[in-house]
């Protein structure tokens, strides 16, 4: 069984606040005597679910088109659940007490509860939980099989303290010139509360290859058992 992690993209969907907004132009009907629908999108590669690829804090890190395709492949998935309200942080400690399978994940996904706010555009953007710098540097350093960092909110990092921070967490995941010579990919706004109480077999997340580019939108699979 399939299930689909990934929002639909619409210009009314809730986007970080502050980002430009989606705007679908129609560009052929039919219902205007034209041969068939076509419609020009303006998209902004940071709203709604996508991944993160290292050059957006990376001068020298992969575009998004040079990541490996196997990156967007998981077969060890761990969801690290910790219901989190307004601006309060996963920590370390959070982590760690899921003990021995941390080792053999290559996925972390994480869920904070806020994907069931996202139907109330003002609750779900306004300083959503986040993933603590000291977290991030753990995985970093210590959890050396996983390749990728999720979260339910619409991002790694908070909306108050990632621009007062220069944007620690982002560029601790992603930066590949820090320890371990080893940047992670980073998925943001992504449905994990769909995957609660499931056994989760594989996670698939394939991109748009977008040449030279930070980041992309994304479509996540997860194959489940139950």
């Amino acid at each position: 069984m399939f299930l689909e992690l990934s929002y639909a993209y619409s210009e009314t969907m809730p986007i970080y606040p502050g980002l430009p907004e989606e705007s679908f132009e129609p560009h052929k009907r039919i219902m205007n005597g034209d041969e068939g629908n076509t419609t020009l999108i303006k998209h902004f590669l940071h709203n709604g679910t996508h991944v993160d690829a290292p050059f957006h804090f990376d001068a020298q890190g992969l575009p998004i088109d040079k990541v490996p395709i196997e990156d967007f492949i998981y077969e060890h998935p761990v969801v690290i659940k910790k219901k989190l309200n307004k601006s309060e942080l996963l920590r370390a400690e959070d982590i760690k007490a899921y003990g021995d399978v941390l080792q053999s994940a290559d996925l972390l996904l994480f869920y904070t509860g806020y994907c069931e706010l996202r139907g109330d555009t003002v609750a779900y953007t306004d300083d959503f939980p986040a993933v603590s710098e000291e977290a991030a540097q753990f995985i970093r350093d210590e959890l050396l099989n996983v390749k990728a960092v999720a979260i339910d909110t619409l991002s790694i990092e908070s909306a108050t303290r990632g621009p007062q921070e220069n944007f620690k967490v982002h560029r601790t995941f992603l930066n590949s010139q820090l320890s371990s010579n080893r940047p992670l990919l980073v998925y943001e706004d992504v449905n994990i509360g769909k995957i609660i109480g499931r056994t989760v077999k594989r996670i698939y997340a394939f991109p748009l290859r977008l040449q030279g580019l930070d980041a992309s939108p994304v479509n996540m699979v997860a194959e489940v058992v139950n």
